[in-house]
């Protein structure tokens, strides 16, 4: 894989610069069929305005006609020789999180690596690691990323995971498969969970020709209670996305048969808990300060007599 450190791909950049999410992801790509195969790999919007977005930016990707940038992955060149030679395209962004970034990779034409690169404090990768390092021993009903390396590679913290090919978004869950993720996580007939996701949101959510799979473990905790990831699902997709209207997300969440209630039913979760859970993540704020959230989330609070943030 010398060839790749030292630049043998030309690389180009996205026309989702333009706008705030283009300046902060840049996406970034080697061109062509199998760079553009691996952007898709590390960018799914799920929301028309990007979909359209990404479509265009893409095929001009796959056209090599957006403008050229340097090698955005030379500073993990030492992890890269590492891989087998016949890598054959890549992808970049930046992540969200300050200082990190997320990368896709191809080989023989197919979506081969995902990689994660962090600074050295990066401890949410980190993490991330040591919950892909376990999640297999847990026997989930899901799939979930198979890890290739968790480690310090200089100055940075780096996972890498294989890629899923011809996976996609999946849709809202149904109010049963959703139970079932919640379920399989907290453990057989127990109010205590045996692992959270965290950050069980709709984007973190793949179908894929295997089965249902599960990304970005890097919240995942022993000690959060599986009730929170219903409930953050189903906010999540209705603040974000709108797959959800406000009522339908309190029938879900306090319904003698919503999915909340359903899933306490099934993991002997007391009444107490319940409430508990509802409160504490209703008076913990929103990862993203955007309007249209913030709101939904206050308007959810206010039907369920809470205070939000």
């Amino acid at each position: 894989m010398t060839d790749v450190a030292v630049g043998r791909f030309t690389w180009q950049r996205g026309l989702l610069r333009a706008g705030p999410l283009g300046r902060r992801i840049e996406l970034r790509s080697t061109g062509g069929r199998h760079g553009t195969a691996a952007a898709r790999v590390i960018y799914r919007p799920l929301r028309p305005a990007g979909r359209a977005a990404a479509f265009f930016d893409q095929l001009l990707m796959r056209m090599r006609l957006g403008p050229r940038v340097g090698d955005p992955l030379a500073f993990v060149g030492p992890l890269l020789r590492s891989l087998p030679s016949d890598v054959d395209g890549m992808a970049f962004m930046h992540s969200s999180t300050p200082g990190r970034c997320i990368a896709a990779l191809s080989a023989s034409g197919r979506p081969r690596y995902v990689l994660k690169v962090g600074r050295r404090d990066d401890h949410r990768l980190q993490n991330e690691g040591r919950v892909l390092a376990e999640l297999p021993s847990l026997g989930l009903p899901f799939r979930v990323p198979e890890l290739l390396f968790a480690d310090f590679t200089g100055d940075h913290f780096a996972v890498m995971s294989r890629a899923w090919p011809n996976c996609r978004q999946a849709d809202l869950l149904p109010p049963d498969e959703l139970l079932d993720i919640a379920a399989a996580l907290a453990g057989p007939g127990n109010g205590r969970a045996s692992m959270a996701h965290g950050d069980l949101a709709p984007w973190n959510i793949l179908r894929t020709p295997q089965g249902l799979g599960i990304v970005d473990w890097e919240s995942a905790s022993p000690a959060r209670h599986p009730l929170r990831d219903v409930i953050h699902y189903l906010v999540q997709a209705g603040a974000h996305l709108g797959w959800i209207d406000a009522r339908s997300v309190v029938h879900e969440l306090t319904g003698s048969q919503g999915t909340l209630a359903r899933l306490a039913d099934r993991i002997s979760c007391p009444q107490p808990v319940v409430d508990h859970a509802l409160r504490s993540y209703f008076s913990s704020a929103p990862a993203a300060n955007i309007r249209r959230v913030r709101a939904f989330r206050d308007g959810i609070a206010s039907q369920l007599g809470l205070t939000s943030p």
